[in-house]
């Protein structure tokens, strides 16, 4: 038996659907929500094994002609990124078939929220299978231009909304109507004294009911359904009452609960209930919107299916991907040391921490030793360290996670450890990609490491890798990186190499302070590639050990826009301007800067610029 799995690549949502090329069946799997690279591979990898799929198929949105436009060039990439990761052979299908989604049994009914992905995921297979998937394209003609689902969504409410109020006017129309009757058949009757005023009197008490009825109570019910759910969430999965909530939260599901990226460590103990679990996070501000996160448990199904464990949060995630988060598999407590360490991390504070820590057998000094002149053996453990040039550190490669750690743990094993859980990690699988492209991991990882220190968001990694590729390529005259963070840690590493190992717990690393300025600051000899304001080029090894998001927008830098110039916004965004132009670039330090404490640029007003001139 052969299975397909067929995929559907949206913005922010991925439809899943899977065909059996021996009964012909296709049938909708599910929707997943778009992550970064590392997360969507280890989902479909995971739904792939479970469904015993031998071929991935996803769809193209070519545009009406059959050219390939913007959102195709995306799908490319973003196949690209999971390949290596998820191991099976990929074909592609036009898309442009099942632009519209045909009602097929047991798929999503709703459009709204992206609920008709699997849909189109399984209407392409339907349509594609028993022919054989190749990555050849048969265009129709005549074929319609696809439609945003936000576009549909909007005009089916409009609908409803004109449509509802056109009912209350006819209603109100047909009782005024009924109450002109009856006046006009009272006055020709004889009066009857009381009699007749009783009846008016009843007649205008049913009128105003069912007006009541028809105008106040729809809203009414939205808040009562509202308040029905937050003192009860099981009642959302009752269909009008979860529909109604959905109605009333709008697009808070995909809302931050703030803009903090810090790592925060969660932990879900053993039998804990969902609304405990509920009240942690709030407690903790990592969900500020209860109800829009309860209604996502619910709607995706999640609220029964919280995994125990440690999980790695932050406070820029939406509280649908903190759901997704918490039903993923977390770190199991134990009895040992926990031992959390966030993505940015250089080798030096990975030491400054791990002394911190009640570990009984471990040596700082063993560690530092050996992951800073990895010896033959530690090589021929882990063979893929062959992507380390020999004399280099393992700078870049200790990764990050939760362990839980045995008390009596040595430095070796706390670094067979590190490894392991690199060799085990998404960043592994980036390595054939890298092969695959012809490109040096161990540079990409270099650029990565930088990346990684300049973007507090995910999303922006890759056009922050876009400007630093586009100087090395020489859209910069000068070729220079102008890279603070490389700058930081030459003068971190200066002064570290002046204090004990054991005082390094009480270093404030990555900081300006001991410096007037990036750009004049004169490093060591040894460390004379990190002064990236007067070397070209990369420094000659990672600053820190980067995370997936960071090696991937490395690897498939976004240079399109021929950006070389960033400079963060300082609103609280964590985002950041970029420009072509250094004008463009002085514009946007004025616009977000104004007056007062700015990037000072070390360079003159207008390029060209002088061959050793620092940039900003």
């Amino acid at each position: 038996m052969s299975r397909l799995l067929a995929i559907d690549v949206g913005e922010r949502r991925i439809g899943l659907a899977l065909a059996d090329t021996d009964t012909g069946s296709v049938k909708a799997l599910a929707t997943i929500r778009r992550a970064d690279a590392a997360r969507d591979a280890a989902t479909i990898t995971r739904l792939a094994r479970e469904q015993s799929v031998a071929e991935l198929v996803v769809g193209l949105p070519l545009n009406a002609d059959g050219s390939e436009g913007e959102q195709v060039r995306r799908t490319r990439e973003w196949a690209a990124s999971i390949e290596a990761a998820v191991g099976l052979p990929i074909c592609w299908r036009d898309e442009r078939l099942t632009s519209r989604p045909r009602r097929l049994p047991g798929a999503h009914r709703s459009i709204g929220r992206g609920r008709h992905r699997p849909g189109r995921a399984r209407c392409a297979l339907s349509r594609a299978y028993p022919g054989p998937m190749t990555d050849r394209f048969q265009p129709r003609r005549g074929t319609s231009p696809r439609r945003d689902p936000a576009e549909i969504e909007a005009q089916l409410r409009t609908r409803n909304r004109e449509r509802s109020a056109a009912s209350r006017e006819r209603a109100a129309l047909t009782l005024e109507r009924s109450v002109a009757a009856q006046q006009a058949r009272a006055a020709a009757r004889p009066r009857r004294g009381g009699s007749s005023r009783r009846r008016w009197i009843v007649a205008a008490s049913l009128i105003t009911i069912v007006l009541l009825a028809i105008v106040v109570l729809p809203p009414l019910s939205g808040t009562a359904f509202r308040a029905l759910a937050e003192a009860n969430p099981d009642l959302m999965r009752i269909g009008p009452i979860g529909d109604a909530v959905g109605e009333v939260i709008g697009t808070r599901p995909d809302t931050p609960a703030g803009s903090d990226p810090t790592v925060v460590e969660f932990s879900i103990a053993p039998g804990a209930s969902a609304a405990q679990i509920i009240d942690d996070l709030v407690a903790r501000e990592l969900v500020t919107d209860r109800l829009a996160f309860i209604w996502v448990l619910v709607d995706d199904g999640g609220i029964d299916r919280l995994q125990a464990g440690v999980h790695e949060l932050n406070r820029t995630m939406t509280p649908r991907e903190i759901a997704a988060a918490l039903v993923g598999q977390g770190i199991p407590g134990g009895s040992g040391v926990p031992v959390v360490l966030r993505e940015g991390l250089r080798i030096e504070q990975i030491v400054a921490y791990l002394q911190t820590l009640p570990l009984n057998n471990f040596d700082a000094e063993q560690f530092y030793e050996l992951a800073t002149n990895p010896d033959a053996a530690l090589r021929q453990r882990f063979d893929w360290l062959s992507v380390v040039p020999d004399g280099h550190s393992l700078e870049g490669f200790l990764g990050s996670g939760v362990f839980d750690v045995d008390r009596n743990i040595d430095a070796t094993g706390m670094l067979d450890l590190l490894l392991i859980q690199w060799q085990e990690s998404p960043s592994f699988g980036l390595i054939a990609q890298a092969q695959a492209q012809g490109k040096d991991f161990d540079s990409s990882v270099i650029l990565a490491s930088i990346v990684e220190h300049e973007a507090a968001l995910k999303d922006e990694m890759p056009l922050i890798a876009g400007v630093y590729q586009n100087r090395l390529d020489g859209l910069l005259p000068t070729r220079l990186l102008n890279a603070d963070p490389t700058i930081i840690y030459a003068k971190d590493t200066m002064l570290l190499r002046d204090q004990h190992i054991s005082d390094w717990p009480d270093y404030f690393f990555w900081t300006l302070n001991d410096m007037d300025g990036p750009g004049s600051f004169e490093v060591a000899p040894d460390l004379e590639s990190f002064q990236t304001y007067h070397s070209r080029g990369l420094p000659d090894w990672p600053i820190c050990s980067p995370g997936t998001a960071a090696i991937a927008a490395a690897l498939s830098p976004d240079t399109a826009d021929g950006y070389l110039y960033f400079v963060a916004k300082g609103d609280g965004s964590n985002t950041h301007a970029f420009a072509r132009t250094y004008a463009e670039h002085q514009a946007n330090i004025r616009l977000y800067w104004g007056d007062g404490a700015t990037p000072t640029p070390l360079v003159p007003t207008a390029p060209p610029f002088p061959t050793a001139s620092p940039l900003p």
